[in-house]
Formats: C-alpha cells, sequence, structure tokens
C-alpha cells in the first residue's frame, strides 16, 4: 500500500512549484491523514492541498501533516445542525452571570452552575477525583480517562466549597449562602469507542448518563452550551483568551476545596505540534488531530480539573453565552510549565455526543 500512497503523493507534488515551511514536516508514511485522504479522494481539491502542504523529500516526499489533519470532515456541518437530537440540548444553557486550576481566581458562587463533580468510591471512602459538565438535565460531558475503569459512587451538581455543607460568600449585607446541592447516581457510562489512554491519550471524552435527571430550576444547577452551529464549529480559536473551571490543584499543590478559575491563552495547532511533536511520531500527530492546548507559565489546569470544561464566552442563538469547546484532558508533569495542556475538542466530537444522547 505504501507503494501506491507513494505514487499518488509524486503525481500530486508533480507541478508543486515551492516547498511549504513549517513545524510537522514529515515524510508520508508517518503522517495517516494524509494518506488516508490521498486513498479514497482523488479530487483535484486533494492534490492541491498536496502540492500546498509539501515540503521536501527524505526517500520519501515530506508533507505538512497539520494541513491535513485540520481539513474539515466532508459533509458534517449540515448533519450536526439538522441532528433530530440536537432538540435534546438546552437552549437555555451557558448563562453568564448578571444578565489545580494554577493562577487563577475563585470563581463566584453561582458563575459556573453547569460544574459537576465526579465521586469515586475506594472501599468505603469516597473522593472527588475529576470534573464534568452538565449539557442536559440527563447527561455529564467528561473525560473519558476519567471514567473508565473506575467505580463512579455518582455525581454531585451545585456544589462550591466541598469542604462545607453550606456555601457562603461575601461580608454582612452582601452575604450570601447555599444550602442545597444535588447527588446524582450514574445509570450509564458511555465512553467514546474509540478511545485510547496513556501513553497515546487519544478521543478522550465520555458521557455519564443520570438515574435521575437534575432540577434545573435552581439557580446553582444549570446547563453549558455547546458547540452546535456551523459558525462556532469553524470559529478560530487561535489567541482567544478561554476560561477553565475546577477544584484541582493550585500553585501551592495543595487541592482547592473551592471551586476555581482561570483565563489562559488558546494556542494554535502548529503551535500545540511544535510543543509535542518533537520527534515527529505518527501516534503524537494522531492523539492531536481532535485537541486543543491552552495555559502558559503560572497559569494552568492542572490534576484534579480532568474532564472539566474549556470555556469561551459568544454568542448562542442570538445571547453572550459561555459555550464549552474542550474538555481538560493531560498535560506536562508539572503544571503551570512553560507547556500547555491538552484539551479534547469538543467541536469535533458533537456528531459523537448527539448520536449517544438519548430523551
Amino acid at each position: 500500500m505504501l507503494f501506491v500512497i507513494t505514487v499518488l503523493f509524486v503525481f500530486f507534488i508533480s507541478n508543486a512549484n515551492t516547498l511549504e515551511d513549517c513545524d510537522d514536516c514529515i515524510t508520508i508514511d508517518y503522517c495517516r491523514p494524509a494518506w488516508e485522504r490521498v486513498l479514497v479522494d482523488k479530487s483535484p481539491e486533494t492534490a492541491s492541498l498536496v502540492r500546498n502542504a509539501y515540503c521536501g523529500f527524505d526517500k520519501l516526499p515530506k508533507i505538512c501533516c497539520s494541513e491535513f489533519v485540520l481539513t474539515p470532515p466532508k459533509n458534517d456541518n449540515d448533519e450536526i445542525e439538522n441532528h433530530p437530537n440536537v432538540k435534546l440540548l438546552s437552549e437555555d444553557c451557558g448563562e453568564i452571570e448578571g444578565n489545580r486550576i494554577v493562577g487563577g481566581s475563585t470563581a463566584s458562587l453561582y458563575e459556573f452552575p453547569w460544574m459537576v463533580l465526579i465521586a469515586y468510591r475506594y472501599g468505603q471512602t469516597l473522593k472527588f477525583d475529576c470534573g464534568g459538565t452538565l449539557i442536559n438535565s440527563k447527561y455529564v460531558l467528561t473525560a473519558a480517562h476519567c471514567v473508565r475503569g473506575k467505580t463512579i459512587a455518582s455525581v454531585r451538581v451545585g456544589d462550591y466549597d466541598i469542604s462545607s455543607r453550606i456555601d457562603c460568600v461575601g461580608e454582612g449585607e452582601t452575604r450570601v449562602c447555599e444550602t442545597r446541592y444535588q447527588d446524582r447516581s450514574v445509570a450509564e457510562i458511555i465512553t467514546h469507542n474509540e478511545y485510547v489512554g496513556v501513553p497515546t491519550v487519544m478521543n478522550d471524552i465520555a458521557l455519564l448518563r443520570l438515574r435521575r435527571p437534575v432540577d434545573l430550576t435552581y439557580k446553582n444547577s444549570g446547563t453549558i452550551c455547546l458547540p452546535v452551529m456551523k459558525s462556532l464549529r469553524e470559529m478560530n480559536l487561535d489567541g482567544e483568551s478561554a476560561t477553565v473551571a475546577g477544584w484541582g490543584f493550585t500553585e501551592n499543590h495543595q487541592r482547592s476545596n473551592v471551586l476555581l478559575k482561570v483565563e489562559l491563552p488558546v494556542y494554535s495547532s502548529k503551535t500545540c505540534k511544535a510543543y509535542y511533536n518533537r520527534n515527529q511520531r505518527a501516534d503524537t500527530i494522531d492523539r492531536l488531530r481532535h485537541t486543543l492546548c491552552a495555559g502558559e507559565i503560572g497559569r494552568d489546569s492542572c490534576g484534579g480539573d480532568s474532564g472539566g470544561p474549556l470555556m469561551l464566552e459568544g454568542q448562542y442563538n442570538d445571547s453572550d453565552r459561555y459555550i464549552q469547546f474542550g474538555i481538560v484532558s493531560y498535560g506536562p508533569t508539572q503544571c503551570g510549565s512553560n507547556t500547555p495542556a491538552i484539551y479534547t475538542d469538543v467541536r469535533k466530537f458533537m456528531k459523537w455526543i448527539l448520536d449517544t444522547i438519548k430523551p
């Protein structure tokens, strides 16, 4: 098969006039999305893409692999926006209040009502080790590595300070307290069928179906918006400022009892690959195909934030809302270092989410 792929590539690049300059210039045998495309699609558009991505020759043609990774699936947009299960997602989502998190600040009491804590059973002990988000009253979106092979006791919606039964913020006349949170048992754990764990983490996404719906009439319970619309799924996030929230470790290496938030810059796919693709390995390229990366020195997500959201403010049904674009997946051993963390790109899995959820 390699011979056939090589012949196709040589044919396509025969009219190439220049060599592309990129950080992920590798031989075609290491770029799976490239050779997969030329085998199934020999159209003029593919030929043009190959010529524009051609960057050299080393026994085999070399191409900028990210040019193929970033090519959106064909005929996917209408399928998602017109999916029959879109109606199962709440339109009243992502409301912006008032209308290890490293380097972060304390969130306000009702700022992120869709935040979920996942409780695990260790013998007779319960412990919160991951987070998630409520996408409707019956489903929690989280990372696959948070639930695969784990004994989940329940999920909790509406908590703020996990060390206290009553959550209070403010002083004097401005003091506000919340006495209620909702615990729900899990009826079904659904991980992506192509999830791969460490060391080559891929498709790190899962859904939890709850046995009983969450009551969304309380102020501290709500749902997060997802990037359903084509405009959101094609949005260029490079350089955007995103928000991550969670109860993970802080820069003091202590797990926070109180929900924290941090603003992070989102990096381009090219920059992300420059951090994680030093050896230009095929498995590294594959595992970054459906991810985002964000963070900077002193500002990062960290252990315990896993499964939580990477959110941006944006237009959703003509309103300013929080929209979840990423799921905290993994990152460098030292949180807050100069290597950004990796987030599952929710946009790439919208069809899977919609195919999976049920009334």
